[in-house]
């Protein structure tokens, strides 16, 4: 499982479930153009401006429980800061095809509308 359902749980009974919905869906909205500007930024080999959104995005990610996509995005990371293009070019790969199934889960489990 790519999402930690019990982390929106908990999540849901910390702030309630209204609020909970409300964080939610603004950091799935955050990730969403995380993703957009990460993919901007490495087009343009902007490799400091990818590390800094796939480090935010990693941190939006632990704090909803997606625990694999912010792994993903500290590999992300990582690639950018060592300057590996091939690793990067992976790595991009991998969590544009995660960012899907991910997001998708979350709006299932908390039964979102987008």
């Amino acid at each position: 499982a790519t999402v930690d359902s019990d982390r929106l749980v908990e999540l849901c009974i910390r702030m309630g479930e209204s609020r909970a919905e409300e964080m939610i869906s603004s950091s799935i909205e955050e990730l969403w153009s995380g993703l957009e500007e990460l993919r901007s930024a490495y087009a343009q080999q902007r490799l400091s401006v990818v590390q800094e959104h796939a480090a935010q995005m990693a941190d939006i990610a632990d704090h909803l429980g997606l625990y694999l996509f912010a792994k993903v995005s500290r590999d992300v990371k990582n690639c950018a800061a060592g300057g590996d293009g091939t690793s990067l070019a992976a790595c991009m790969c991998r969590l544009h095809r995660l960012a899907d199934s991910t997001i998708n889960s979350v709006w299932d489990l908390c039964d979102i509308s987008s």
